[in-house]
């Protein structure tokens, strides 16, 4: 178990999310469907969405991040930031 999973219940989940030109409003549509968003924001900074999520352990977020977020047609990056509660 990684130094993350041990302390998973301590973060709270912030992921920046770029998009192509035109398609925020479907993305957003579909992460705000999405269990594990907690809130959903359009963005004037380095990302064009940034989604709050609440996801219970590391291997979860991996998962919905990389099965479910980036095959969201028009997505073409995300970062994710962890921040201590």
């Amino acid at each position: 178990m990684g130094f993350v999973s041990k302390c998973f219940d301590n973060v709270h989940e912030i992921l920046g999310i770029k998009v192509e030109p035109g398609t925020e409003d479907e993305i957003l549509k579909e992460l705000r469907r999405s269990p594990g968003v907690a809130a959903v924001y359009t963005s004037l900074g380095e990302f064009d969405i940034i989604a709050l999520l609440n996801i219970e352990d590391s291997q979860d977020l991996t998962e919905f991040i990389i099965e479910k977020v980036r095959n969201i047609t028009g997505v073409i990056d995300t970062k994710t930031t962890l921040i201590k509660k």
